[in-house]
This record gives C-alpha cells, sequence and structure tokens, in this order.
C-alpha cells in the first residue's frame, strides 16, 4: 500500500466555529426550557393564590403572565444560516483532505495554519514546491478578472437569481485571501535562510460550481473540484528536496505557534 501524506491539524478554526455556534444554540435552547419551566410554575402559583371570585386578581395576574412571556428568549434566526455555513466549509476541507490522501508520504498537509494576513485552509509542502490552497463551497459560477471576483447564482432550473462579488469580510477577493497570507509566509521563509516560493490555488468544492470567465490571473492556480486540484500537484515538477521540505514544515510549524500565542496574548480576559 503506498504511504499517504501526512497531515497535521495546527488549528480547526471551522470546527472550532462549529462548536461555539452550537454551543451558544445550547444555551439559548437552555433559557428557553427555563422560562417555560417558569412561565408554569407562575400559572401555578396564580392559580393557587385566588379564588374564583377574586377577578380583579385574576386581570392582574393575568398581564402579569402575559408580560412575562413576551420576554420569553428566543432562539436567535440567524444560527441555522451560520451553522450551514460552517458546516458546509468543513465538509468541503474534509473533501479536499481526501483526495490529497493521493499524495505520497513526501508531502506534509497542514490544516489550518494562520499567520497575520489571515488563515490558510490547507497548506501543502512537498517534491513540487508549497501551496497555500483556500477551499470554498458555494454553489456559483465564479468570473474572475485580475483581482476583481464575482458570482452568477442559478436555481436548479437554470434560472440566474443572484449576482454579487467573491470577498471576505475585509472586502478582500477569494484571490486576495490567499496571496496575502501565502506572500506572508514566503517572506517569513526567507528571513529564515528558505528562499520557497509560496504558490496560491483557490479551489471551488461543490457539485454546481463551475468556472465562467477567467483573465489576468493573480493566483497561480483556480479549479472547480478537488480531482483537478490533485492531478495538477502530481504533475508539479520537483523543486524542493527532503531536506529543504523538512526545514520549512519546521519553519511553517513555529510560525504558526508563534502567531497563536501572539493571537492569545491581545484577547481580552473574560
Amino acid at each position: 500500500m503506498m504511504d499517504r501524506v501526512l497531515i497535521e491539524v495546527p488549528s480547526d478554526h471551522p470546527g472550532e466555529q462549529v462548536a461555539r455556534l452550537e454551543a451558544v444554540r445550547d444555551a439559548q435552547l437552555r433559557g428557553i426550557q427555563e422560562h417555560r419551566a417558569a412561565a408554569s410554575e407562575l400559572r401555578a402559583t396564580h392559580a393557587a393564590s385566588r379564588r374564583w371570585w377574586q377577578i380583579l386578581k385574576w386581570m392582574q395576574q393575568r398581564d402579569e403572565l402575559r408580560a412575562f412571556l413576551m420576554r420569553a428568549p428566543r432562539l436567535d434566526p440567524a444560527f441555522g444560516d451560520q451553522h450551514a455555513r460552517w458546516s458546509a466549509g468543513i465538509g468541503g476541507e474534509d473533501r479536499i483532505t481526501a483526495a490529497l490522501r493521493a499524495l505520497s508520504d513526501d508531502w506534509q498537509l497542514f490544516r489550518g495554519y494562520k499567520n497575520r494576513r489571515g488563515e490558510i485552509d490547507h497548506l501543502l509542502v512537498g517534491p513540487g514546491g508549497v501551496w497555500a490552497i483556500e477551499v470554498k463551497t458555494k454553489s456559483v459560477r465564479v468570473h474572475i478578472d485580475g483581482d476583481a471576483w464575482s458570482f452568477e447564482k442559478f436555481d436548479k432550473y437554470g434560472n440566474l437569481v443572484d449576482t454579487g462579488v467573491l470577498t471576505d469580510r475585509g472586502g478582500r477577493s477569494w484571490g486576495r485571501q490567499v496571496s496575502d497570507s501565502a506572500r506572508e509566509l514566503e517572506t517569513f521563509l526567507s528571513s529564515r535562510g528558505q528562499a520557497a516560493k509560496v504558490h496560491t490555488a483557490v479551489v471551488l468544492v461543490h457539485e454546481r460550481g463551475e468556472l465562467g470567465s477567467c483573465a489576468n490571473l493573480t493566483i497561480d492556480f483556480f479549479v472547480v473540484g478537488a480531482r483537478g486540484l490533485v492531478e495538477m500537484l502530481l504533475r508539479c515538477q520537483a523543486q524542493l528536496e527532503p531536506t529543504a521540505r523538512d526545514a520549512v514544515a519546521r519553519l511553517i510549524r513555529r510560525d504558526h505557534e508563534f502567531n497563536a500565542r501572539k493571537r492569545a496574548r491581545g484577547r481580552p480576559r473574560g
């Protein structure tokens, strides 16, 4: 049996986000259940404290109960969309990881490397060089013109239902998301004596995703589907010798740990 790519998970941001969302949801559900129990107890207390002829008291208690029920906590309506979005992201990254198992153990995969310019979903180090890979899971047709990334969304009947730009919350295109972190890593490696180019790729993982127009691509590779990514990596010419690969992998671990400690020190204490 062929040895498989070595996998490390420096951080699991999507998994942490899903766990955080689920913890918030569970707390909200507990609050709802506790409020319902308190409302039942209030009804019982009211019933036990009045007689049938005390109409005024009954009206006061009715208003009190009504006001109490209006303060009932509710499940955040945005939870479902947020949970689905992060879960889809995890599913897409898992599919890429599974596909990359076709590579030999000459390759090292880091899932969730972070530096000060952002996170790289999949960071590969192997004979074919260093590859920073951004994974996307949208059901869209992607159009690229330099750093301008946009989309068209179609329903299952082929009708155009939405258009827009493909950016993160900071306004960076999908290409910039991976390029910014890749250039930061490249600079770090060079400063430590490893002049390795960090190649960049964006992979769209969705059965209804597709590439529309593409011009002036500013990253090294864009592909729809995991298979095309693996085929490209298998065709890569040798760029890094084993000693250089080991040195780069050590520096990646070191840099990720440094940035993780820096972020931890910058968080406000609870």
